[in-house]
């Protein structure tokens, strides 16, 4: 990205001053902050009236809080996703268009503004894919950002952490800032129980090891290596995905043989050469799971929601328990959704219809505070991710994000139809340069490669099934010409030019991107 962000001029939003009535340390009157992000959660799992999909633990806090239903995200991947939540910035304005890149180091990120106002600033992140450069990502202004780039941690363990930077901070003096991240669901999704499944690894035709698939599995051993080939293979009676088979040892050379990494098969073969006249000792890691079609996918997907509820019921349990919790501003959301078979697809990052950009937002404010009823009667009207940090800087009362291109929730008139979404997804990652606008009566998609548009009447159509652009365009005539000012707008910011070397690229291919 270039040293300069690109705004798009057409944006009807003013930039926010700095703020200068906050220096100097905290305030000790302000409330703390933890916001959970819930990693590919469609928003619609959570306003189920059916109740087919029970989550008693996000019920109760939804209970708690004020629900926006008609909530979005920005860009249907994560790393873009979050920069936008973490900058009130679009990507197309803050230049994130892919996971991967490094964040403008000029870019204002709300951790390091609450840093500034005395707050202690804490994550403890699931994802590799939020892992960065050090200083060049969104653990800018964190005192403490604990993630590792090549593993999905789960929620269990991510319950474990966060219960102990729980106890921390309760000993502290300063408010603080908790950013609470759960991979789950995020795929491959896992059978939590109701399904046993296994792949067989071999080492020269040798038994070597049993392979779970139906629960993802990380593998690793230390192994001897004979000089020349060493071949392993996985079988099983079942498809599966190996995500990653890596060897940590001096002079090998890892070639794959039979099928392909991320491909689905019963049978792979890999082959290790050593370089050596002597054997030796190198560090196998294998990341397998099992390879599952879309009605399966959406089975399971309903498990991992499950799954991922109680562990959110966890940390809500233990701000409880150290009295924090009645005293906290929290907000729960997603960074986008996910597609389970809708438009033939399963996943995310390649669409921009609502199935993959709606997201959950519930905003908790500290007991008694009278602006959540302020907050409620504004429920029906769009919610954006560039809003929410404006929103809970509104709550603070600490000054704006600077360059902030949201606005707070509080300032939009009740039932209002004033705010339009914008969201993104871009190529490399993405197979198509997209871009929607979005209110509450229509959608309309821009593919900026083949300069074609989609449409769609979101009253009639929810499922955005018929194309309506030829004959309802009109009903908003500035669209097009928005969007395709858009379109320049990433382009001037680097739109697509993301350059991995290829060890960091197969890492987030492993992760599903």
């Amino acid at each position: 990205m270039s040293a300069e962000r690109v705004l798009w001029p057409g944006l009807a939003l003013a930039f926010a001053a700095a703020w200068t009535s906050c220096g100097g340390g905290a305030d000790r009157d302000h409330k703390n902050v933890v916001l959970i992000v819930v990693d590919t959660l469609r928003g619609d799992f959570l306003l189920d009236p059916d109740d087919r999909i029970k989550t008693p633990e996000l019920d109760a806090l939804a209970a708690d809080s004020v629900v926006f239903p008609h909530a979005f995200s920005h860009a249907p991947m994560t790393l873009p996703a979050h920069t936008s939540l973490f900058s009130s910035q679009h990507p197309f304005q803050n230049g994130i268009f892919n996971n991967g890149m490094d964040v403008y180091p000029g870019l204002p990120l709300v951790a390091d503004w609450l840093a500034e106002a005395g707050y202690d600033t804490r994550a403890v992140l699931s994802l590799g894919t939020m892992r960065p450069t050090p200083g060049r990502g969104l653990d800018r202004g964190f005192d403490e950002y604990d993630v590792d780039f090549s593993r999905m941690i789960q929620a269990p363990k991510v319950a474990e952490k966060l219960d102990a930077v729980l106890d921390d901070l309760k000993e502290g003096d300063d408010p603080f800032f908790l950013f609470a991240h759960y991979c789950d669901p995020h795929e491959p999704y896992n059978a939590h129980g109701t399904a046993a499944l296994e792949a067989t690894l071999e080492l020269e035709g040798e038994k070597l090891d049993t392979l779970t698939t139906s629960e993802m599995d990380f593998w690793n051993r230390e192994i001897e290596l004979q000089p020349g080939r060493n071949v392993f293979d996985v079988r099983a009676d079942h498809a599966f995905r190996i995500r990653w088979f890596g060897c940590r040892a001096p002079n090998t050379t890892v070639t794959w043989e039979e099928s392909a990494r991320l491909k689905a098969a019963k049978w792979a073969r890999v082959v290790i050469e050593v370089d050596s006249d002597e054997p030796v000792t190198g560090r196998i890691d294998i990341w397998i799971n099992e390879a599952l079609n879309g009605g399966a996918s959406a089975a399971r997907y309903v498990l991992e929601v499950e799954f991922v509820d109680r562990y959110v019921g966890d940390l809500i349990q233990g701000l409880k328990d150290r009295g924090l919790y009645d005293d906290s501003l929290i907000v729960f959301t997603s960074d986008h959704g996910e597609a389970l078979g809708e438009h033939d697809h399963v996943g995310h990052v390649q669409g921009l219809y609502d199935e993959q950009i709606r997201v959950p937002l519930f905003l908790k404010l500290p007991a008694g505070d009278p602006r959540a009823a302020d907050l409620q009667v504004r429920t029906k009207n769009l919610a954006v991710h560039v809003d929410v940090v404006p929103t809970l800087l509104d709550l603070l009362e600490i000054g704006a994000l600077p360059d902030q291109m949201g606005r707070s929730l509080l300032s939009f008139a009740p039932d209002s139809n004033e705010r339009i979404l914008i969201a993104e997804t871009h190529k490399p990652q993405a197979r198509r340069n997209l871009i929607c606008l979005r209110d509450l009566a229509f959608k309309m998609i821009y593919d900026a490669d083949q300069d074609s548009f989609e449409m769609y009447d979101l009253v009639a159509d929810p499922l955005e099934l018929t194309d309506v652009f030829a004959e309802r365009s009109g009903e908003r005539p500035d669209w097009p010409d928005q969007l395709r000012s858009i379109a320049r707008a990433a382009e001037a910011v680097g739109s697509g030019q993301l350059e991995l070397d290829p060890e960091t690229q197969a890492k987030i291919d492993a992760l599903g991107y």
